[in-house]
């Protein structure tokens, strides 16, 4: 989805109201998703939900959440709300009588309270808060409670992502509509942290507005979930070849296998034969074969298993492969005729032998900064700039997808395309993390035909298993985590 300024965001909330939808239904809409939202992904650990509203539509917008919470609820008023005008007011009217008001100066906090930052939103312009909300803002902040920020935490600014002094910092920001521009840059990544978006029925309106690069939410993961045919097969829903694996890192084909198989008809793995082999999957088509010198596959894998490969959509190679494959079998792999995701090692493989780049425009790169450095210097890119503008750089290079992985991973495309990853964060900073995320690209792309998109849907997915996670997990569970984010997005 796109990424707008306030202003475009305001044309666009203006344009659907001229279109016949009024002011409050959207706020309905914003209030409602965020309701949601929290009883979907906050119930199981907050006790109640602390509503801090100033005096803006921002306040409607949590008077309308907490109406429609099941979760127990206040609302702390930092202004008057008698005084709200528009669609906020009408959200007072309707549901200001139902509600626990709590007035700011008699308000307590409570073991496992969930605040929600509902004072300044994108109303925020200036470089210093009113000394009347200021108060506020250093009593949330001092409290150590966790944040939920609607649409922009308080004190930044939605286009400049500058933050005033005193401003909250959110742990997660529920932005409505389409995400602002404030929010990925100077110090919007630090002050808002995760972001969610919650759709209010403007976001197909045209926004010529817009940053060049995108933002990937759940509900663009909605809209590209495959929703595979009633009689579909295992051939038909994807063949995935995996080549990964050594004496050193065995685990690397079992995470890499595990991820594919969640989301691919047929997963077959080569590796290498080892006794400190952890149990691979048993729904996996295995061949382990005999290590080369220091533990490696061997360089003919691919050519004495030409059966395997021609019986396979896509391959996946490079996890746990360590620093002794020979560049003959990365030839081999770049000689696939189908798409091939390249992982760790593959890269740094790749990064001392340049020459053995062949062009392969249906190849995936998924680095991580020190990887994607290296190619960079072989390969004498420049990776100055911002994270997306080195991805692109390194996208246009090669002539393929590339993920450079982090928080926000973008995900660039030779076309200029770049989209920033709306899930995940911190809890997949971990060993094994980047071979799933291997696993369920290749997984998704053996069964989609749009590449870069599946590229998107498995970033997003991998994330959203961290997200689900709540940061109590190791990469061997992130696989059934992203299966089942996955199927939260499906009806059935």
């Amino acid at each position: 989805m796109k990424i707008i300024s306030v202003d475009t965001m305001r044309r666009l909330e203006s344009a659907a109201v001229a279109s016949g939808i009024s002011e409050y239904r959207l706020m309905r809409r914003a209030g409602t998703g965020a309701a949601r939202f929290i009883e979907t992904y906050c119930r199981s650990k907050f006790r109640r939900v602390v509503f801090f509203c100033g005096g803006g539509n921002n306040a409607g917008d949590a008077l309308v959440c907490a109406g429609a919470l099941q979760l127990p609820h206040v609302i702390v008023p930092c202004r008057d709300l008698h005084a709200l005008k528009g669609a906020a007011a009408e959200a007072f009217k309707e549901f200001g009588g139902k509600l626990n008001i709590i007035p700011l100066e008699e308000f307590d906090f409570l073991p496992g309270d969930l605040i929600v930052d509902a004072l300044l939103g994108i109303g925020f312009t200036g470089s210093e808060i009113r000394p009347s909300l200021a108060g506020a803002l250093e009593k949330i902040s001092a409290s150590g409670k966790s944040i939920l920020a609607f649409d922009l935490p308080s004190g930044l600014n939605g286009d400049s992502g500058i933050a005033a002094k005193g401003s909250l910092q959110a742990e997660l920001t529920l932005t409505f509509g389409l995400p602002k521009a404030g929010l990925f840059l100077n110090d919007g990544p630090r002050m808002c942290g995760k972001i969610a978006v919650v759709p209010i029925g403007v976001e197909e309106l045209p926004s010529s507005e817009a940053l060049s690069y995108t933002f990937f939410a759940a509900p663009d993961a909605e809209k590209l979930l495959p929703r595979p045919a009633l009689n579909a097969h295992k051939n038909s829903r994807g063949r995935v070849l995996l080549l990964c694996g050594s004496s050193d890192y065995p685990g690397a084909a079992v995470l890499a296998s595990q991820g594919a198989l969640h989301f691919a008809g047929l997963v077959r793995t080569l590796s290498v034969q080892c006794p400190n082999m952890p149990p691979l999957p048993a729904a996996l088509i295995t061949r382990l074969l005999a290590p080369a010198p220091g533990g490696a596959l061997p360089r003919e894998a691919l050519k004495t298993n030409s059966d395997a490969a021609g019986a396979s959509d896509l391959l996946c190679a490079g996890c746990g492969w360590g620093s002794h494959v020979s560049p003959e079998l990365l030839k081999d792999v770049l000689d696939f005729p189908g798409p091939v995701i390249l992982d760790a090692d593959a890269l740094n493989l790749l990064a001392r032998n340049p020459q053995l780049w062949n062009g392969k425009s249906n190849a995936v790169m998924t680095p991580h900064p020190g990887e994607a450095l290296r190619l960079a210097q072989s390969f004498k890119i420049d990776p100055a700039g911002s994270r997306p503008e080195f991805a692109l750089k390194l996208a246009k290079y090669f002539n393929c997808i590339v993920v450079l992985k982090g928080f926000h991973t973008c995900v660039a495309a030779p076309d200029g395309s770049v989209t920033l990853n709306g899930s995940g964060g911190p809890e997949l900073a971990m060993a094994g993390s980047g071979d799933v995320l291997a696993g369920i690209i290749a997984g998704i792309a053996s069964g989609m035909e749009d590449l870069a998109a599946a590229v998107r849907l498995g970033v997003f997915l991998h994330g959203a298993a961290g997200d689900t996670g709540r940061g109590a997990v190791i990469a061997d569970e992130l696989p059934a985590l992203a299966a089942q984010a996955a199927a939260y997005q499906r009806w059935w």
